[in-house]
């Protein structure tokens, strides 16, 4: 059988024809649920993927079922789409965390969906496609099952194909003021599944490329495991990027093996900053508490970077400007920042309480940004003159080879996606 699987863009990423893919190459990765559904297609059945941020989405009549991902934020792009793939009568259903956040109420224009975890469905939906009969809607199991990504999987030279991830722990582990957000706990809920360590370090010997990043939410909520594990890998010589919280500071440890073991990057959650970064304006010994928690980090020779989300409600008036200072101050090597906006009734196609007006965005660049702008905080965090200041000095701390290899290129990259717009939630 042959299936299709789509992955939309917003219209910001959305590929032009005669021009190149916006934003960094280096973030420009293949759909991280596609290439995992990818390794299960196997056999006789055969899988073609299309990414509206490198190609015009297009399917022809050859297709069994057209499979479509609907991220947060890309429900109006699905409606449209929906219309097309009727007029040509093909087959179609959808999956995604957008889909699963709809729970019994999907808007009126959705046919088939996957309540949950695509792959968990996958055995059900396939054989209903066999016997050309598709269920209105699919409840996929709770229960956790890891399927490594494809390797090598997407468009190139136009994507990053080369990314290597994998995970050791699934379920969702973020803080609790974006848990909402998370598709781990839109899918799984509670549950959660821990692979053993010598199923990882099989996964990872069979890895060619030398840097991985693990997508487990927080590696210091289990740190004896985490330990364990990392111990094993040691002798791989990878490099690692790693997820964590504040957790992370009360296992020196830990940070010891990580160091050791080849972490180079560590991506703190929001836990860091989101309850600190107008506070630290206007504490000084905040801003030095938090300067020395990122040196500790740097001075085991990795880099730090924090994701912030921010509430922001009609009529706040803060200082991004302050806020900016103070993320200077602290010495960061990376930030991302998201946004959660609080306005009138943002209708379906919301997790939670986003039915009630709650929708997750990236602070993004526009013309004439001026201080009273949250997207001010990442345009003065990634100017040329800041960007050239880290590069200049953290080879003290982390190394040349890491500067290089890691902080200058995503340095440019998260510069190259913000100044394009392009910045993902």
């Amino acid at each position: 059988m042959r299936f299709a699987a789509l992955a939309l863009a917003p219209e910001a990423r959305r590929f032009i024809p005669g021009f190149p893919p916006k934003g960094a190459r280096l973030f420009l990765r293949p759909d991280l649920e596609i290439s995992s559904f990818a390794e299960m297609v196997s056999g006789t059945d055969e899988l073609v993927y299309r990414d509206q941020r490198v190609e015009t989405l297009r399917w022809d009549g050859s297709v069994d079922l057209c499979l479509v991902r609907v991220g947060f934020g890309q429900e109006r792009l699905a409606q449209e789409l929906t219309t097309e793939l009727r007029r040509t009568g093909t087959s179609h259903l959808f999956f995604g965390p957008a889909v699963t956040s709809w729970g019994d109420s999907p808007p009126a224009w959705v046919g088939a969906r996957v309540s949950g975890d695509l792959l968990n469905a996958w055995t059900d939906i396939r054989a209903d496609v066999e016997d050309g009969a598709l269920k209105p809607v699919y409840r996929a199991s709770r229960v956790p099952c890891y399927h490594p990504p494809k390797r090598g999987f997407g468009r190139w030279p136009s994507m990053h194909t080369q990314d290597q991830t994998t995970m050791f722990v699934q379920g969702c582990s973020c803080p609790g003021s974006v848990r909402r957000f998370c598709s781990q706990q839109l899918y799984y809920g509670q549950n959660r599944r821990v692979r053993t360590k010598d199923e990882i370090v099989g996964e990872v010997m069979t890895l060619p490329g030398k840097c991985i990043r693990l997508l487990d939410d927080d590696i210091s909520r289990s740190p004896d495991y985490y330990y364990d594990v990392f111990r094993s890998l040691w002798n791989y010589k990878k490099l690692w990027t790693v997820n964590a919280s504040t957790d992370l500071f009360g296992q020196p440890e830990l940070i010891s093996l990580l160091a050791k073991a080849g972490t180079r990057v560590i991506l703190l959650n929001e836990s860091f900053l989101d309850h600190r970064l107008f506070e630290a304006t206007r504490s000084e010994r905040l801003v030095k508490h938090l300067y020395r928690k990122v040196k500790y980090l740097q001075s085991r020779r990795m880099l730090v970077g924090a994701r912030a989300t921010l509430v922001l409600t009609p009529g706040q008036a803060d200082d991004f400007d302050q806020a900016a200072s103070v993320l200077r101050r602290i010495d960061l090597d990376f930030i991302e920042l998201r946004l959660i906006l609080e306005k009138g009734d943002a209708g379906p196609g919301l997790p939670g309480s986003a039915r009630a007006g709650i929708r997750l965005v990236p602070a993004t660049y526009e013309p004439m940004l001026d201080p009273s702008r949250p997207a001010w905080v990442v345009q003065q965090f990634y100017t040329i003159g800041r960007i050239l200041n880290r590069l200049a000095r953290r080879p003290r701390r982390a190394g040349f080879y890491t500067t290089a290899r890691f902080l200058l290129p995503y340095s440019l990259a998260y510069r190259q996606d913000f100044l394009e717009g392009v910045a993902s939630v």
